[in-house]
């Protein structure tokens, strides 16, 4: 080989060494440190974080992780739109009823905040997600005949899209009904115990009492209604700009994906840390055992056209004020982190 040809083939190993400890290097610095990178997570209730807790899904992160307790999707909503947390506990129709309610048009790359994460326990008559209920002392007998009642909800959130869905299925607007907004699903459900209102859209565990005891009834349930009613995360549009947030996002979802086998395999753990956290009696306990289970689903078609389905069921019913795009909702970057499925399992 000449020498000009040996400098030639030198000189070209340098450059492709050189390329390749930049490129190394470029490498190194785009992945973000998450030492000092802090996720604030806000759950409804206490037991959740509890139950993560217990059972070491998230023990080691390379991250700080502060749970904080806000009752009730307004609240989490409140503090999304603040900056003051990174993921708001709530349910899946919450974005559908703020982009209705929005004065600016939500588009794919103009939406204030989007769903993340979503997860509900596997279809089941005796353990639904979300239901309407009226007291016996009523005489409620058909949906129709809830005209002229006080009905009970509370804001965002797949309590208050059952409660429109309700009105809807009645054929009334809120004008027909004494509507009575609560601040959280827990005083909504407590008015009802009361008998403050006739008429109760949400949860069935913190009604269990009244329903069993015959002094209330169910009317619908969330199949009646077409409502997917998932528990879901939801970040800021801010958050999935930041590359550390963006990691730890990821990490996050998939250690918590492994903790609905933890809970179906530890029973009596998790009821005892439901009796203890959240105060309730055995019978209540049992029931969120099975409310509490689940998995992850999947963003896809399957969901995203059950999710247009019901937005479209209430705009059509004129119980929202505009027609909205769910889509946009939705961000399936994490499903993979996520172990996500889809369809969920049915028990009956």
């Amino acid at each position: 080989m000449s020498l000009k040809k040996s400098l030639s083939a030198g000189l070209a190993v340098v450059i492709a060494t050189a390329a390749l400890a930049l490129s190394g290097t470029a490498g190194a610095q785009s992945q973000p440190n998450l030492k000092d990178t802090r996720l604030v997570i806000a759950y409804q209730d206490p037991a959740f974080p509890a139950l993560i807790r217990k059972s070491g899904v998230v023990d080691g992160t390379p991250y700080q992780i502060e749970w904080v307790l806000l009752t009730g999707p307004a609240a989490n909503l409140s503090a999304l739109y603040a900056g003051k947390i990174d993921l708001g506990h709530m349910g899946d129709t919450s974005l559908t009823i703020e982009q209705a309610n929005a004065r600016t048009e939500w588009t794919a790359d103009a939406t204030p905040l989007r769903i993340v994460a979503a997860w509900r326990n596997a279809y089941s008559k005796e353990y639904p997600a979300v239901i309407t209920a009226v007291r016996t002392s009523a005489n409620i007998q058909t949906v129709q005949q809830i005209k002229g009642h006080k009905v009970g909800y509370n804001y965002g959130g797949y309590n208050h899209s059952q409660y429109l869905a309700t009105l809807v299925k009645a054929g009334v607007t809120e004008k027909d009904v004494e509507a009575v907004k609560f601040a959280d699903g827990a005083t909504s459900a407590a008015g009802f115990n009361a008998g403050q209102v006739d008429v109760y859209a949400g949860a069935l565990g913190p009604i269990l009492p009244t329903i069993k005891s015959g002094a209330g009834r169910i009317l619908l349930n969330d199949r009646e209604t077409q409502i997917p009613a998932l528990n879901v995360w939801t970040t800021t549009s801010a958050d999935l700009k930041d590359p550390a947030k963006v990691a730890a996002f990821q990490d996050f979802f998939s250690r918590l994906s492994g903790y609905w086998a933890w809970h179906d395999a530890h029973k009596d753990e998790v009821i005892g840390v439901l009796k203890d956290t959240l105060k309730i009696t055995d019978e209540r306990a049992a029931f969120e055992y099975e409310v509490r289970s689940g998995n992850f689903v999947k963003f896809d078609a399957g969901l995203l056209g059950q999710e247009q389905a019901i937005a479209d069921i209430l705009y059509n019913g004129h119980a929202i004020k505009k027609k909205v795009k769910v889509q946009v909702e939705y961000d399936p970057q994490f499903n993979a982190a996520q172990k996500a499925v889809w369809p969920i399992k049915t028990k009956d």
